[in-house]
C-alpha cells in the first residue's frame, strides 16, 4: 500500500488554499446577497429570483465540458487568475450600477451564469494544478485540507455573509464578494513553483472526441466508474430529500427558525472532521476501499431523521444524524478526489474533474422528479410522505455503494495505461 504523508510546510500549497479560501468564502456572500438584491433592490418576482439560480445551473450544464477541454491545455494558473478577475469585474459592476438605479434582473442573471462558468474553470485548474505542485504522496493530505476548507466555508460562510450584510447592506456585501477574488488572483500569483507545460491535443482527435474524452476515460476505468455513478446517486437523493426534510422539520416537527438554522449549519463541521481524517484513512485502508467505505457509511444515518426526529429530542438526533452524513461524505470526497488525480493521466485530468461537476448538475433536477411529481407540502402530499421520502433517499444511497463494493478489488482496477 502506497505511504501518504502531510502537506505540512509546503509553501505553495498554502497560496493555493488561501485562494480556495477566499473564493469559496467569497462565493458564499455571494449566494446570500444576490437573492437580497434582487429581492430588496430590484423587487424582483418568485420566478425572477428562481431564475438567477436557474440560470447559473444552465451555464454548469451547458458549459462544463467545453471549459473543461479549454482549460485542460492551457496553463493554470493564468486561468485562475483570469476567472478572478471576471468574476470581481462582474460582482463589482452590481453595486455601481445598483446606485445608479438601472439594475436589473437581467444583469443578475447575466452575473450568475458568469460566476457559475468562472467557478467550474477555476475549480477544475486548481484541482489539475494541484497535481503538478505537490508530490505524489503528499496528494491525500493536500485534498483532504482544501476538502476541509469548502466544509467550514459551508459551515461558517452563510453566517459571515448574514452578519456582513446587516452592517453593510448587500450592496456592499457584493463589494466584499468581489474583493475576495481580487485576494484569490493575488494568492495564485504568489506561487513560484514552475508550472509545467499544458498537454497538446492529439490532431487526429475530433472536437466531441477531445470534448467527451474525460467521460470515457473515467466510464472505462471500473473503479472510477462506479465511484462516479455512486457519487451522481448520493447527489442526487440529497435533492430529492432536500425540499421534503425542510417540510418535515418545519411544518411536520415543528422546529423553531433557531433549531433549523443550528441544523443546517453546525453538522457541516463532520464534513470539515471528515476530510482532516482523509490521510489516516487512506493510510490506514488504502484509497478505493476508503471510498468505499465511507460512501457505505455516509447513507444509514438518514434513516435517524424520520424515526428519531418526531421525538422530545427530535433535533439533537436529526443534528446527530445529519453530522455523520457530512462527516463520511467529506471523507468520500477527500479520497475520491485524490484517488481520480493520482489516476488520471495529465492531459485528461481537467476534463475528468468537470465530469463530476456536469454530472451532478444534470442528475439533481431528476431526482427531484423522481422523488415526487407533486411539491413537498402541496395539498396533495400527506404529511408522512416527508418521512418516507428520507427513508427512500436512505435506501438509494446504501444501493448505490454496492456499486462500489467490487470496485475495492484490486484486481477489479485496471492500470490508467490500459483506460488511456
Amino acid at each position: 500500500m502506497e505511504a501518504h504523508r502531510s502537506i505540512k510546510g509546503h509553501n505553495d500549497f498554502r497560496y493555493l488554499w488561501l485562494a480556495r479560501v477566499s473564493s469559496q468564502l467569497g462565493s458564499a456572500v455571494g449566494m446570500v446577497a444576490l437573492p437580497i438584491i434582487a429581492v430588496t433592490v430590484v423587487e424582483a418576482s418568485t420566478f425572477e429570483v428562481a431564475l438567477i439560480s436557474v440560470c447559473a445551473a444552465v451555464a454548469t450544464a451547458t458549459l462544463a465540458f467545453p471549459l473543461g477541454h479549454f482549460v485542460e491545455f492551457r496553463r493554470k494558473r493564468p486561468v485562475m487568475i483570469t476567472t478572478d478577475v471576471i468574476r470581481f469585474g462582474s460582482l463589482l459592476s452590481v453595486p455601481v450600477v445598483g446606485y445608479l438605479g438601472l439594475l436589473s434582473v437581467a444583469q443578475l442573471c447575466v452575473v450568475s451564469a458568469l460566476n457559475a462558468a468562472c467557478q467550474i474553470a477555476f475549480s477544475s485548474a486548481s484541482q489539475s494544478h494541484l497535481k503538478s505542485l505537490v508530490s505524489r504522496d503528499r496528494l491525500v493530505d493536500a485534498n483532504g485540507r482544501l476538502e476541509a476548507t469548502n466544509w467550514l466555508s459551508l459551515s461558517v460562510g452563510p453566517s459571515i455573509a448574514g452578519a456582513l450584510i446587516a452592517v453593510v447592506k448587500a450592496l456592499g456585501g457584493v463589494v466584499v464578494n468581489a474583493a475576495a477574488f481580487v485576494f484569490s488572483a493575488i494568492a495564485v500569483w504568489r506561487i513560484r513553483t514552475s508550472e509545467p507545460d499544458p498537454p497538446v491535443p492529439e490532431a487526429t482527435d475530433s472536437r466531441r472526441t477531445e470534448l467527451l474524452a474525460g467521460f470515457h476515460y473515467a466510464w472505462r476505468y471500473p473503479a472510477m466508474r462506479r465511484m462516479l455513478i455512486s457519487w451522481v446517486v448520493f447527489a442526487g437523493c440529497v435533492s430529492m430529500t432536500t425540499p421534503a426534510t425542510t417540510i418535515f422539520y418545519l411544518r411536520d416537527l415543528e422546529f423553531s427558525a433557531v433549531e433549523y438554522g443550528l441544523l443546517m449549519g453546525i453538522p457541516s463541521l463532520g464534513g470539515f472532521l471528515g476530510a482532516r481524517a482523509t490521510l489516516r484513512a487512506v493510510n490506514r485502508l488504502g484509497q478505493v476501499r476508503t471510498v468505499w467505505w465511507s460512501s457505505l457509511l455516509r447513507g444509514p444515518w438518514y434513516f435517524m431523521i424520520p424515526l428519531f426526529g418526531a421525538t422530545m429530542s427530535g433535533p439533537l438526533w436529526c443534528g446527530i444524524g445529519f453530522f455523520a452524513v457530512l462527516l463520511f461524505s467529506g471523507l468520500n470526497n477527500s479520497a475520491m478526489a485524490g484517488f481520480r488525480q493520482l489516476n488520471t493521466p495529465d492531459h485528461l485530468l481537467t476534463r475528468v474533474a468537470t465530469l463530476w461537476s456536469f454530472a451532478t448538475t444534470i442528475s439533481q433536477p431528476l431526482f427531484i422528479l423522481v422523488g415526487g411529481c407533486s411539491p413537498p407540502g402541496s395539498a396533495r402530499e400527506k404529511p408522512s410522505s416527508s418521512p418516507r421520502r428520507c427513508s427512500l433517499s436512505a435506501r438509494s444511497w446504501c444501493r448505490a455503494t454496492i456499486l462500489g463494493h467490487r470496485s475495492h478489488n484490486p484486481s477489479v482496477t485496471r492500470s490508467v495505461r490500459s483506460c488511456v
